[in-house]
C-alpha cells in the first residue's frame, strides 16, 4: 500500500467538515467577497465563536475589540481565516483516538507549539506569509494520526519502539507500512486539497535538505519540530523554560542562515504565544490539570 492509497482510506473515514472544505474553495477564488465568507462561518457557531475570540487574541493584537464576523475576517485576512478554520477542523476531526496510542491533549500541545515556532522562525527568515506556516507547523505529524486511526493493530507492532527514541520509531513505521507518518501526512492535505506547498513542506521536514522546491520551509518545520518536541512534552509544565538538548540537523539550521542566539528568544516567547493560542482553537486542551 502506498502514503497516497491509505491517505484516501483516511480521507473517506475522517473528511473535514463542510465549513472547512467550503472556504477552502471559496478563498481560492478570486470573486470571492467578505460577505461570502461571512455566511458560510455563520453555519458553524463553534467556528464563529472561534473566529472573534482569535480576533480579540493578543495573537493579532488589535486596539480596539472585535465584534463581528465580517470585521474579524477584514482584519485577520482571509488566508488567516482559512488556516484558523483548517486548524479546529483537523483537532475536530480526529477526536477520539484511543489513549493507548496518545495523550490527544498533549498531542495538540505539541502540535500548536510547532506551529507558534514554525511561524516565528519563518517571520526571523523572511518568509512570505509567515502565518501560512504556522498551519504546516501545526499538521506536522497529522499522518501519526492517520496510522492511529486506521491501523491500529499494525501500529501497536511500531510502538514497540517506543521506548528507542523518535529515530526507531519511525524506522519502525517504514519497515511495517513501507512509508513514514511525513508521507502519510502529506498525502492527506494532498487529499484534502490544502494550499499548494504544505504537502512538501510536511514530506520533507525529516529530510528537509531534499526539498524540490521549498527547502527553507521544509527546515523550519524540521527545526520546529524538534524544538517543539523538547519544549511541549507536558503542558503543566509549560512556563518552566530550561535547558534542552536539541537534536535538529545542523544542516538544517544553517539553511536558515539565523543567529543561535535566536533560538532562547524564540521558544521563550513561543511559550507563551502557544499558550494563547492553545486556549482559542482547543480551550480543554489548555486547562492546566
Amino acid at each position: 500500500m502506498s502514503p497516497q492509497q491509505l491517505a484516501q482510506e483516511v480521507e473517506n473515514l475522517f473528511s473535514l467538515p463542510d465549513v472547512a472544505i467550503r472556504l477552502n474553495d471559496l478563498i481560492d477564488q478570486p470573486e470571492t467577497t467578505v460577505h461570502d465568507l461571512v455566511e458560510v462561518v455563520q453555519l458553524d457557531a463553534g467556528i464563529s465563536a472561534t473566529v472573534l475570540r482569535l480576533a480579540n487574541s493578543a495573537w493579532y493584537g488589535l486596539p480596539s475589540k472585535v465584534d463581528t464576523i465580517s470585521r474579524a475576517i477584514t482584519l485577520i485576512g482571509q488566508k488567516a481565516l482559512r488556516d484558523l478554520v483548517l486548524s479546529t477542523s483537523v483537532i475536530t476531526t480526529f477526536k477520539g483516538i484511543s489513549s493507548e496510542f496518545v495523550d490527544m491533549r498533549d498531542f495538540w500541545d505539541n502540535s500548536v507549539t510547532c506551529g507558534v515556532v514554525t511561524r516565528n522562525l519563518a517571520k526571523k527568515c523572511g518568509i512570505r506569509e509567515s502565518e501560512r506556516m504556522f498551519l504546516a507547523g501545526l499538521l506536522h505529524k497529522v499522518g501519526r494520526l492517520a496510522f492511529y486511526a486506521s491501523r491500529p493493530v499494525q501500529y501497536r507492532q511500531v510502538l514497540q519502539q517506543q521506548n528507542s527514541g523518535e529515530a526507531a520509531i519511525i524506522a519502525a513505521e517504514v519497515e511495517v507500512f513501507g512509508f513514514n507518518y511525513a508521507q502519510l501526512g502529506a498525502a492527506l492535505l494532498r487529499a484534502w486539497r490544502l494550499p499548494a506547498a504544505l504537502d512538501e513542506v510536511v514530506e520533507y521536514q525529516l529530510n528537509p535538505l531534499h526539498a524540490p522546491n521549498f527547502l527553507k520551509e521544509a527546515a523550519i518545520v524540521h527545526v520546529a519540530g524538534d524544538i517543539a518536541y523538547h519544549m511541549a512534552p507536558d503542558i503543566k509544565a509549560r512556563f518552566q523554560l530550561g535547558e534542552y538538548n536539541l537534536t535538529f540537523l545542523e544542516s538544517a539550521w544553517e539553511t536558515l542562515d539565523l543567529d543561535r542566539s535566536v533560538l532562547a528568544e524564540t521558544m521563550q516567547n513561543s511559550l507563551i504565544q502557544s499558550f494563547e493560542l492553545l486556549e482559542i482553537i482547543n480551550p480543554r486542551s489548555a486547562m492546566i490539570m
